[in-house]
């Protein structure tokens, strides 16, 4: 169960050390839980998630 695509997994490097930072975790559990090999199923994991969604949202290009 992948949760971002390799195209936005690319768009998102280098963001898991700072969101790790952010939840006191470390970038490899964040990078875990955006290649999906890490279940969201905590209230950590499940705000890594959505930030990392809201943070694809602001970074990716418009397909215009």
């Amino acid at each position: 169960m992948q949760n971002f695509t390799n195209e936005e997994l690319k768009i998102l490097r280098g963001i898991h050390t700072v969101l790790g930072r952010k939840y006191s975790k470390s970038g490899k559990y964040v990078s875990l839980i955006a290649q999906g090999k890490r279940e969201a199923n905590t209230d950590v994991a499940k705000n890594i998630l959505n930030d990392l969604k809201t943070i694809l949202n602001i970074l990716k290009p418009n397909s215009n």
